[in-house]
């Protein structure tokens, strides 16, 4: 089927298998893009066309969490999904280890990004959504915890005015809530490591617990 994205006319074979399959549409690779194409009945989310928060996101410099770079559209010019970079990584859950591969150095590094990535988000008022273990990619060769789908991320508000308190108020919500979820993220991460799929023996168990506390 054909597509217009960034004014240009692609071509997606759906006919291919997707790279990957949710409850709000389909995605598919070409090059280092992913395509990410909505079922009809996900397109409106919260009272309003998604592609208004898609829009929004565009351009707003995060480093490891992934968002839109272009909207999709159909022939008709009807919002169809998004496109983003591509996060590589382990797809089945059950095997994306990459917590306990990290040394503690790294793990830090990477924990600091994404709280400034979240940070970045609640500046620009944008409620982030579905952090969970489905929407995390470890980057082994980089050693990168990345995530993606910002499908049903939230703008709550679509200007800045510091000056008002509102807005104070708003910042704070968004920032504890962010923050939050990226806690309870990690947080299973960590657990899905060391308790539940076990890719450490006892002994490095251990050490990697002792490495968390410090």
């Amino acid at each position: 089927m054909y597509y217009i994205v960034d004014g240009e006319k692609i071509y997606i074979d759906e006919s291919k298998r997707p790279i990957g399959k949710g409850t709000e549409g389909v995605c598919y690779k070409i090059g280092n893009q992913i395509y990410k194409i909505y079922y009809k009945s996900s397109i409106y989310e919260f009272g309003k066309n998604k592609s208004i928060n898609h829009q929004y996101m565009i351009g707003i410099p995060t480093k490891q969490v992934i968002l839109p770079n272009a909207l999709i559209y159909h022939e008709d010019y009807s919002y169809a999904g998004y496109k983003t970079d591509i996060a590589n990584g382990e797809k089945s859950v059950t095997k994306k280890q990459g917590i306990s591969l990290l040394p503690s150095h790294k793990f830090v590094s990477n924990l600091k990004v994404l709280e400034s990535d979240m940070k970045l988000l609640t500046y620009n008022y944008i409620l982030v959504a579905d952090l969970q273990p489905v929407n995390y990619f470890f980057d082994k060769e980089k050693g990168l915890m990345q995530i993606i789908d910002p499908g049903r991320y939230r703008v709550e508000r679509f200007c800045h005015d510091d000056t008002k308190e509102e807005d104070c108020v708003l910042k704070t919500r968004c920032n504890k809530l962010n923050q939050k979820q990226l806690e309870a993220l990690i947080t299973i991460l960590i657990y899905n490591d060391l308790v539940k799929y076990k890719p450490l023996n006892s002994k490095a168990k251990l050490q990697k617990l002792r490495d968390y506390i410090k």
